[in-house]
């Protein structure tokens, strides 16, 4: 499509109690790949399966992935996967996250669930672990192994 065009839905009826659409034309869809890279925000872990995919329709991205390190390298305190394909929307009413739908090699105790939420204007997710009474702290990269591996689905609002 030329720049600026798009599937037109404007005559689809849009319920003004609730605010309205806040636009009607389709302009982007888009498939592919991302890297991700697990890290303190400084050192990165050794990657040993890294890519994961996205399909972006409109501002709504759907990212997946299956991630595995080979070595946690120097990194320390604080952990979270970089890479995300577009700016997470730098709007609390955009933020999204999950909890992972798989993981292994992970130093935390049964039961325990690892979560990741993405972070305003940025492009990376926030690790987490449910390991409190008041709900999650962040996970360490002390809690995470050489052989770490996670896998994780989720969608996001792109800034």
């Amino acid at each position: 499509m030329a720049d600026g065009k798009g599937i037109d839905f404007s005559a689809m009826t849009s319920p003004a109690d609730s605010g309205g659409m806040a636009a009607e034309t389709l302009k982007d869809y888009e498939e592919g790949t991302w890297a991700a890279v697990v890290s303190d925000g400084t050192n990165n872990m050794t990657m040993s399966n890294y890519t994961g995919y996205y399909t972006k329709v409109g501002n709504l991205v759907h990212v997946s992935g299956y991630f595995t390190t080979t070595s946690i390298g120097s990194a320390s305190g604080n952990i979270r996967i970089y890479g995300l394909p577009f700016t997470v929307a730098n709007n609390i009413a955009a933020l999204s996250g999950g909890c992972a739908a798989w993981g292994s090699g992970l130093d935390i105790p049964a039961g325990q669930v690892v979560s990741y939420r993405g972070i305003e204007n940025s492009t990376y997710l926030r690790l987490q672990v449910w390991d409190v009474t008041t709900g999650v702290s962040d996970m360490q990269a002390s809690e995470w192994t050489a052989d770490g591996k996670i896998m994780l689905g989720f969608s996001y609002r792109a800034a």
